[in-house]
């Protein structure tokens, strides 16, 4: 009960604090919004990227297409002699069905174009990725070696662009990376300079409670609270204002670029990922408020 007890009272003088002075609160929060939107935007872009890229399949550097009425231990063999390659990281095996499911999926609200036409019009397949540092020229000579089995119909190989592609989302990913850097040490600033006011204003209040006995835990509590308060409320309104304006923009950049969004509409970040974002935000603040209220707490 004990425990329980000091918890109520570490929260409710956190959020006491916090109204003591209701304009820094409201400063600070929207200060970390601004910084944490500037990190979701990066992010949201990458994660969009990557869903195209998916999507469209470009990810994948060879795929070969089989024959019609090819035997399937035959195309079992071919298969387990490909993936035996050195270079070969993985082969899998796309039946008509599945094909068809990817192109439903990648029309989303145009799927009526699908109408009366049977999945066994498409081809089966076998998607190759190959492993990091295989030199360019193997796609090619792998391929015209592929062509000879009598169960290979056609093997497409991607060009010079998809390198592009990938040098693109590895760019985007360093931004992110760089963008979450920088937000945190910017949010971590924030919170670290507002509840450093909440210290000075109650210092005669640290020093009671660290003479009645107090454990270093039990008085910066409060403040950790606050912390964790702006950085979960600054992420939130972040998304929130990321989300109004990913949705209306998102029409525009589907209908303006239908050729590129065709192979799959534009998304937002799942619950889960709002989810990450907001304790990402909350870990800031925790981290900024003990940094804050480290010196006094254990003087």
């Amino acid at each position: 009960m004990g425990s329980i007890h000091a918890l109520g009272y570490v929260v409710l003088r956190g959020l006491r604090g916090m109204g003591q002075a209701p304009l820094v609160q409201m400063l600070a929060i929207a200060t970390m919004a601004v910084c944490m939107l500037l990190l979701g935007l990066v992010v949201l872009v990458w994660t969009n990227a990557q869903g195209v890229v998916q999507a469209w399949g470009i990810d994948v550097p060879v795929t070969v297409y089989l024959a019609d009425g090819a035997d399937d231990e035959a195309v079992d063999r071919l298969a387990e002699r490909i993936v035996a390659l050195p270079e070969v990281e993985t082969v899998e095996g796309i039946s008509p069905k599945m094909a068809m499911a990817r192109l439903a999926d990648g029309l989303g609200g145009d799927q009526g174009l699908l109408e009366g036409i049977d999945a066994s019009v498409l081809p089966a397949s076998l998607e190759l990725q190959l492993a990091l540092g295989t030199p360019a020229d193997f796609a090619a000579a792998l391929a015209d070696r592929l062509e000879e089995s009598e169960v290979v119909d056609e093997v497409a190989v991607a060009g010079d662009w998809v390198g592009k592609v990938s040098t693109m989302l590895d760019t985007l990913q360093l931004l992110a990376v760089g963008a979450g850097i920088l937000v945190s040490l910017a949010c971590m600033a924030i919170v670290w300079s507002t509840i450093r006011l909440g210290v000075y204003a109650r210092r005669a209040e640290i020093q009671i409670l660290r003479l009645v006995g107090g454990t270093s835990s039990f008085v910066s509590g409060p403040f950790v609270v606050e912390g964790m308060i702006q950085g979960a409320s600054g992420a939130a309104v972040a998304l929130g204002l990321l989300y109004l304006g990913f949705d209306a923009l998102r029409p525009f950049l589907e209908s303006g670029l239908s050729l590129v969004f065709a192979a799959g509409s534009l998304e937002f970040f799942s619950p889960l990922g709002v989810g990450v974002g907001i304790a990402f935000g909350a870990a800031i603040g925790i981290a900024g408020s003990r940094a804050a209220v480290a010196r006094y707490v254990e003087a």
